[in-house]
């Protein structure tokens, strides 16, 4: 047992260890840079359809986009990096390039998180707030980054032996560290969980609402309306007024999409985490033991696999797997000039004659008046086939004393009352897509 445990007792890593976990750190990355970059593809073939494209039309998704883009090249970054094995030009500007593009993807990811409370929640509009994410991203890491290179504090760290930050004083090191990387990153890890958490509670509060309205609809249960309020005999009240109403209506229409959009933080949350603590516990007790080595392959270990779990997500993305389905889908029946798609068509009737056609009978009601109160229906029978058939019968003249002067007919208004349903439900549509938009 001595034997054992004296290996994490202090010693100097071999240089045979330190290009172990080197070869180790981009072997993890560069699988998961191949995926992102093919996701992307995917993403971009994708929008070549015009079906699909409006299921990619959304403020989250085109974070994930930018996200998608930067883990890319932090991939790329990181394994040039990781491969080398001494001080020099490229292991600096290579420290400089991993914070860079590791600052973006993770912004980026946080502000999708932000997005999502902000729209549900608060109810503002997310595209009006995406050119803010996009500009507070790029200033924030240009800030953190840019500076610490123009410092000269990114190279060959002795103590880990990597391109990381390099300066000789482990004291102020550490403070570079945490003033340049580490708190920012536990802040963005911090927000992404705040923002998912309070999301999934507001979705939990929904269900709740959605019950105590159903339960409130039933004619035995005593309610009364006040000023957009709500309210039972008990005291207890809720917000009913018609734009609480409606997000919370499209919030249940996009559920899925909802719970997994915050996916994205909740990965965040454990990558970023864990690389955090891992990386202040290499600088402040340094490798120094087989333990710490351990723990120093797995920091790199995580910082390679970060590529592959938001690939991973980026395939399974609400909006994409909408796309996907909208390319699959069968083309649909066209009624020609109208510009009007059938799915599905149906027929009034279909018999098979003797000679082993099909006819298919459609009849078409029209109704007329005038200031007579003439009123004709007539029915249009044709058929289809080669030897089609078009039969035209028409009813006879209804004519009442009583009705005279009247001309609002009941076909005429149950066409009104067709036409305003189909209005309400464009209205409807377009709004579930603006708020699709949105997320």
């Amino acid at each position: 047992m001595a034997p054992n445990l004296s290996r994490f007792f202090a010693r100097s890593i071999t240089e045979a260890e330190a290009n172990l976990a080197g070869t180790l750190g981009y072997v993890c990355t560069i699988p998961g840079t191949a995926l992102c970059f093919l996701v992307l593809v995917a993403y971009g073939v994708a929008s070549f359809y015009a079906k699909a494209r409006q299921h990619l039309d959304r403020v989250s998704f085109r974070l994930l986009v930018y996200t998608l883009i930067f883990h890319v090249l932090y991939g790329i970054a990181f394994s040039v990096t990781a491969a080398q094995t001494g001080p020099g030009s490229l292991c600096n500007f290579g420290a400089f390039a991993v914070n860079f593009t590791l600052s973006f993807a993770t912004f980026f990811t946080t502000c999708i998180a932000i997005n999502l409370q902000l729209v549900l929640v608060h109810r503002v509009n997310g595209r009006k707030m995406e050119k803010y994410y996009i500009i507070g991203t790029t200033l924030l890491a240009l800030a953190i980054t840019v500076p610490t290179y123009g410092l000269d504090q990114f190279g060959w760290n002795e103590d880990s032996f990597t391109c990381w930050f390099k300066n000789p004083n482990p004291h102020t090191r550490l403070q570079w560290l945490i003033g340049t990387q580490s708190f920012w990153i536990a802040l963005a890890a911090t927000i992404e969980t705040v923002c998912s958490s309070v999301v999934l509670i507001w979705m939990y509060r929904f269900q709740i609402t959605t019950k105590y309205l159903q339960k409130a609809s039933h004619p035995s249960y005593s309610l009364s309306t006040r000023g957009g309020m709500t309210t039972r005999n008990t005291g207890r009240t809720w917000d009913t007024s018609s734009s609480s109403t409606r997000v919370l209506g499209q919030a249940h229409k996009y559920r899925s999409v909802i719970l997994r959009i915050a996916l994205y933080p909740i990965v965040s949350l454990m990558i970023n985490f864990s690389t955090v603590a891992l990386d202040l516990n290499s600088t402040i007790v340094g490798t120094t033991d087989e333990f710490q080595y351990r723990l120093l392959v797995l920091d790199l270990c995580l910082y390679g696999f970060r590529t592959a779990a938001y690939a991973v997500l980026a395939i399974f993305d609400p909006g994409f797997t909408k796309a996907i389905r909208e390319i699959r889908k069968p083309k649909s029946w066209s009624t020609g000039d109208t510009g009007r798609t059938v799915s599905n068509p149906r027929f009034a009737s279909g018999q098979t004659q003797q000679s082993g056609k099909l006819v298919i009978n459609v009849e078409l009601e029209m109704g007329t008046y005038s200031d007579s109160t003439a009123f004709k229906d007539s029915k249009i029978h044709s058929g289809s086939g080669d030897d089609s058939e078009a039969q035209i019968t028409q009813k006879p003249d209804l004519q009442t004393d009583s009705l005279e002067g009247q001309t609002t007919l009941p076909t005429q208004t149950r066409i009104d009352e067709e036409s305003i349903a189909r209005t309400q439900y464009e209205m409807e549509l377009e709004q579930d897509k603006k708020f699709e938009r949105q997320l």
